[in-house]
Formats: structure tokens, C-alpha cells, sequence
């Protein structure tokens, strides 16, 4: 009777090892992106210039290409919004109110609205946290001094009831 390899649970290759060690080194490049810019090398300024020319007698795809390569789409602008410094909870209902009220007349996009509320909503939940925070404070505070208030009035009772000839057992609350 043969006995059969055991099949890993875990899949082919041991954890951190490459099934291919051999393989691609990091960070190196396409052979085509090499071949082009290798071909492209001598020619590149004749070819801008070439782009350029088209462009200025109106080819839209040279145009195009060339304002692409010049001015590329800006991710983020600044949002032109006034709002006011928040530090309360009635500060970020408020600052919301007004980021609506700029979407409705039209002086901000929905989507730049939209990133303003959700920064709104950070500013809400860090402020809703430190006063949560505060206020679970004053609570162990509280609970602490009565705490130390029933210690101090059990001890009085308790001494009160050895001056007394009692039992010093003391009932539970």
C-alpha cells in the first residue's frame, strides 16, 4: 500500500515564500513601454512641435493631447464657503444648515456639499465623543464622592453600634 502526500490546508507554498522567486524584480518597467520611449527618444520634440501645429489649426484630438499634457484635471479646488469656527454641537447643525442653504442658491456643487458635510460629521462625532467623555467624567466623580460619603456614614454606624453593646454586622443595601 502507497501512502499519499498530505495536501496542505493552506494552499501550495509556505506563507512568505513566492511561488515564483525568480520572477519579476520590483519596480521594473513594461518591455513595450521601453521599446516606445526607446523609438520615441530622437523624435520626441519633432513630434510635440508636430502636436502643437495641429492643435492650433483646430485638430480637437491634438488639442486635446496637448491641454491634457499642459493642464491636467485639478482632483480638489478650494471651496469658496464661509463658515464660522465650530466648537459646539449647535455650531455643527448650524455650519450644516449653511452648506445646504449654498448647495440650494447654487454657490457650491452637491458633491463639494457633500465633502463639507462629511467633515461636518467628523467635527460632530469628535465633539459628541470629548463631551460623552466629560460627562462619563463627572459621573465616576459623582459616583466616587457618594461612594466615599456611604463608606464615611457606614463607619459611623458602625462605631455607633459598638458604642452601643450591638453587633457590628452591617446590613447589606
Amino acid at each position: 500500500m502507497t501512502t499519499k502526500p498530505k495536501n496542505r490546508k493552506t494552499g501550495r507554498f509556505a506563507k512568505g515564500t513566492s511561488g515564483n522567486p525568480a520572477g519579476r524584480p520590483p519596480g521594473s518597467r513594461n518591455q513595450s513601454t521601453l521599446l516606445m520611449e526607446a523609438l520615441l527618444e530622437g523624435e520626441a520634440e519633432q513630434l510635440t512641435r508636430k502636436a502643437i501645429k495641429r492643435a492650433l489649426t483646430g485638430d480637437v484630438n491634438a488639442l486635446r493631447l496637448c491641454l491634457d499634457r499642459l493642464l491636467p484635471p485639478r482632483r480638489d479646488r478650494p471651496i469658496q464657503l464661509s463658515l464660522h469656527p465650530i466648537q459646539d454641537l449647535q455650531q455643527v447643525s448650524s455650519a450644516i444648515s449653511t452648506v445646504v442653504e449654498a448647495i440650494g442658491e447654487g454657490r457650491i456643487t452637491p458633491s463639494e456639499g457633500e465633502i463639507l458635510a462629511n467633515i461636518l460629521g467628523v467635527q460632530h462625532n469628535v465633539l459628541t465623543t470629548g463631551d460623552l467623555e466629560r460627562r462619563v467624567g463627572q459621573l465616576e466623580q459623582a459616583r466616587s464622592t457618594n461612594k466615599n460619603e456611604k463608606t464615611g456614614q457606614e463607619a459611623a454606624d458602625l462605631a455607633q453600634r459598638l458604642r452601643e453593646g450591638r453587633s457590628p454586622q452591617v446590613a447589606d443595601s
